[in-house]
């Protein structure tokens, strides 16, 4: 339903743009690293071209032009537990931090989470997966939370996509890919 909620928030006149930045500190217990693409290729240039996404290695922070971030951390692999939705299935865990550097609050409920591949996002309660937090961000706050994705054992090539939502109709978010190699 955030997805949804998301979507229709997309159509909005103005966008918030963003770029990819190096400002937080990587404790990965898998190697995540940034693909091949240039330096070019992996940062927003924030022009007029209308894109609704920017590219950003899995290990580094994405920074929307109002300044609210986002950073993926912590990642590491494992096996869905037997409650939880789905069971059984091999994931990539990871911490989403959300820093709010805006001047307006940031519905946390509403940020979509996508999965590489359009695979499903792992809600297991037992390991700390819970979704996203059903809060507000004020501005000058941040937040973090595990998540974990459904990804093979044998896949290394990962993408996690994130949107923020903006309440306050000034805009809405681009979406941040990111993408790179884990082990």
């Amino acid at each position: 339903m955030a997805a949804t909620a998301v979507g229709c928030c997309l159509c909005a006149c103005s966008t918030i743009g963003g770029t990819q930045t190096d400002t937080a500190p990587t404790t990965d217990t898998v190697s995540a690293s940034q693909d091949t693409r240039s330096a070019g290729d992996a940062q927003d240039t924030q022009d007029d071209s209308g894109s609704d996404t920017f590219t950003v290695a899995l290990d580094k922070t994405a920074t929307w032009n109002n300044g609210v971030k986002a950073h993926l951390s912590g990642f590491s692999r494992g096996t869905s537990g037997e409650y939880a939705s789905p069971s059984g299935k091999a994931y990539l865990a990871f911490s989403v931090t959300m820093q709010n550097g805006s001047k307006s609050s940031i519905d946390l409920s509403m940020v979509s989470l996508s999965c590489p591949d359009g695979a499903d996002e792992i809600f297991d309660t037992d390991a700390g997966f819970k979704g996203t937090p059903d809060t507000h961000l004020l501005p000058g706050k941040s937040q973090t939370w595990k998540a974990a994705c459904a990804f093979p054992k044998a896949a290394r090539n990962a993408q996690i996509e994130i949107t923020p939502t903006d309440t306050s109709d000034s805009g809405s978010y681009r979406t941040a890919i990111f993408t790179g190699q884990v082990q």
